[in-house]
């Protein structure tokens, strides 16, 4: 029996065809950098030619770390997180892709949250734009202060919610578990307080 020719789903979603995009620059870095394939379409977002971008890597390794490990006990990564940049946009491409961006780690190393990668991030940024004055790198900070003024906006809805229950969360910081208990259970912290105040006068506080 024929094998059945695979074709791809018209109706691929935004999310999967992000993700296939990603994907495809991630192999075509590995080609590039370990593989020394060419990659014409791609080398002017890396910023570097395969030899001095092997270097850039290359400067990296710890003692009796080498090429032939990559994969077993390093890998590639992104210093500002590639979830950050729109795979869409010419200018984001050429910042995730820049070899500046682009370092090795652990193979087990756990991918920082955003706001801590970021913190990262412009600390670095900040020291290579201060030592080197490279255009790249003031294009990066400010990438990343976009971002990071993303991040700390106030959030309009949730300061509503705090400032509505401003009184009762005084309240709540000093309530134990029996009475989270019994708010809980339905009763309103005015029924808890006066419970409180019964079991008080009776000489019983609850634990």
């Amino acid at each position: 029996m024929a094998r059945k020719r695979w074709t791809r789903q018209l109706d691929e979603s935004p999310a999967l065809a992000v993700n296939r995009e990603k994907r495809k620059w991630q192999i075509t870095l590995r080609r590039y950098i370990i593989q020394q394939n060419d990659c014409p379409a791609y080398a002017p977002y890396f910023g570097l030619p395969i030899a001095d971008f092997r270097k850039w890597i290359a400067i990296q390794f710890p003692e009796g770390v080498g090429w032939e490990d990559f994969g077993k006990s390093w890998q590639f990564d992104h210093i500002v997180p590639l979830s950050c940049f729109d795979i869409h946009k010419e200018e984001d491409l050429r910042l995730c892709w820049h070899f500046t961006n682009i370092r090795m780690v652990p193979a087990s190393k756990k991918e920082k949250e955003t706001g801590l990668a970021l913190n990262f991030a412009r600390k670095y940024y900040e020291t290579l734009e201060k030592e080197t004055g490279l255009e790249m790198c003031k294009g990066m900070l400010e990438k990343i202060k976009s971002m990071q003024e993303v991040e700390i906006t106030a959030p309009e809805k949730q300061i509503g919610f705090l400032l509505e229950r401003k009184d009762l969360l005084k309240d709540l910081a000093g309530f134990n578990q029996y009475e989270f208990e019994l708010l809980n259970e339905g009763k309103s912290p005015e029924e808890v307080k006066k419970e409180n105040e019964f079991l008080k006068n009776l000489g019983k506080q609850p634990d």
